[in-house]
């Protein structure tokens, strides 16, 4: 009779421990897909905001290959400031 009450105990508190480990993994489960889902949306999101910045850069290749001559003032406006940044960084750097 021993063997038996302690066979009984062991199976019950066995099957408390994979209820137990049951809920936790459920619980584990719907966290797990809540995250994939905000995953999803932002991917979607850079996605669709990545598309929107190739057709700005080809919209930008178009209207600078239509207009060459303006280019070079693109260009002397860019190195305008970078120039301007590097003697900030400079007089940062001196003090």
């Amino acid at each position: 009779m021993d063997t038996l009450m302690k066979a009984d105990i062991f199976f019950f508190i066995t099957s408390v421990v994979v209820i137990l480990l049951a809920i936790l993994v459920a619980v584990m489960l719907v966290y797990i897909v809540r995250i994939l889902r905000d995953v999803k949306h932002i991917s979607s999101r850079v996605r669709e905001e990545g598309d929107k910045i190739i057709e700005d850069v080809d919209e930008l290749r178009q209207d600078l290959s239509r207009e060459g001559a303006k280019f070079t003032g693109v260009v002397s406006v860019f190195s305008g400031f970078l120039s301007k940044q590097a003697k900030k960084l400079k007089v940062k750097k001196t003090k």
